[in-house]
């Protein structure tokens, strides 16, 4: 099923590919390459959701970085 690898990375390596990140495209692509396959965005979000739903600290992330000036 699609979004299904994103469950199989483990925790603390999710945690740590969101938290680095400063976008959440950036966090997609870490947890991508972590889960070794296609890994739709939605499912990124689905997860960081349960994960701040069981109390993990996960940091707000924008959508997109601000164009440079």
């Amino acid at each position: 099923m699609i979004g299904e690898r994103v469950w199989k990375v483990p925790v603390e390596q999710f945690v740590a590919a969101w938290n680095a990140a400063s976008t959440l495209d950036e966090a997609a692509q870490a947890i991508r390459e972590k889960a070794d396959g296609p890994t739709p965005r939605w499912a990124v979000v689905a997860r960081a959701g349960v994960l701040r739903k069981d109390g993990v600290s996960l940091k707000s992330l924008p959508l997109v970085t601000d164009p440079p000036n």
